[in-house]
């Protein structure tokens, strides 16, 4: 197995030599998309849903509520001087639950800031798949709702502790933008060393979690996301080792390269995991 390490986000208007993974890709048997979640029902009439909160209504804040009203002060401020950069004739923002409020900011911050989060290196590996024929695996840990009626009137009258989830994404904004153009440069340059500074920070999803720790989301089961995310990944990895001759998969580098990481639980399954910068040997996954 291949791994493809990717990183986001990146400049728009990048263009990178993408030769060297399309000749993997047409000798592979299949190409597995990186680590995610989605939330299905059994009840045909919603169909398959990404995320809860994409369902109609449930994105604002509940009783009509501002996020003056449930922002500390401090981080009120913070949002304040960045919606007047970038979201300035935003109309209604204030009424989202912080998590999406953010969500819509660090889109406009991205565009403003000549970057991209459109999984641009992702798409180019589908469209490689697509056109030698090979099968794409999506990894995703697959949540299925008994009753998503109810599970959806339950989530539009929920509290979320989600300020640190904003916070953070304020942050990330802050810090974060100025880091991207590095960023890019050492991934298209497969700089190892240089990924592995700029991407040393302990990198947690506050939005992920401040869902995940809710009274409600522990009621529907939906607790220790990360953990089952990550298993999901793990096992179509370890399934394609065991049944294909060649794969190509798609990685976070922040996980690739974390001390922890996904990689680090396939050594601990057997597999060896070779580095570029290992030197040449009999392998499982190389990265």
């Amino acid at each position: 197995m291949w791994i493809l390490g990717i990183t986001s986000p990146l400049p728009k208007g990048m263009q990178w030599e993408s030769y060297k993974v399309e000749h993997l890709i047409a000798s592979s048997q299949q190409v597995l998309k990186p680590p995610g979640m989605e939330i299905g029902a059994k009840v045909g009439f919603w169909g398959r849903l990404f995320l809860i909160p994409s369902m109609i209504g449930l994105k604002n804040l509940p009783d009509g509520k501002t996020l003056q009203q449930v922002l500390s002060p401090d981080l009120y401020n913070r949002w304040q001087v960045q919606k007047a950069k970038y979201l300035r004739n935003s109309w209604g923002v204030d009424r989202l639950r912080p998590t999406f409020a953010g969500e819509k900011l660090y889109s406009a911050a991205l565009r403003r800031s000549g970057l991209t989060d459109n999984h641009v290196v992702e798409n180019s590996i589908y469209s490689a798949a697509g056109r030698n024929k090979v099968s794409v695996t999506d990894t995703s840990y697959v949540m299925v709702l008994d009753n998503p009626r109810r599970a959806a009137k339950q989530f539009k009258q929920l509290t979320m502790n989600d300020q640190q989830c904003l916070s953070g994404i304020l942050g990330v904004i802050d810090q974060d933008f100025s880091q991207a153009t590095e960023r890019a440069n050492a991934w298209a340059t497969g700089d190892i060393r240089a990924l592995g500074k700029i991407l040393s920070a302990k990198q947690q999803d506050e939005c992920l979690s401040a869902i995940g720790s809710t009274d409600f989301a522990k009621k529907i089961g939906m607790t220790d996301i990360s953990s089952r995310i990550r298993q999901a990944w793990i096992k179509a990895a370890e399934a394609a080792l065991t049944h294909d001759s060649q794969s190509v998969a798609l990685l976070p580098m922040s996980q690739i390269l974390a001390s922890d990481g996904y990689l680090k639980e396939l050594q601990k399954d057997g597999y060896t995991v070779q580095s570029p910068e290992s030197p040449n040997k009999a392998k499982a996954a190389d990265y």
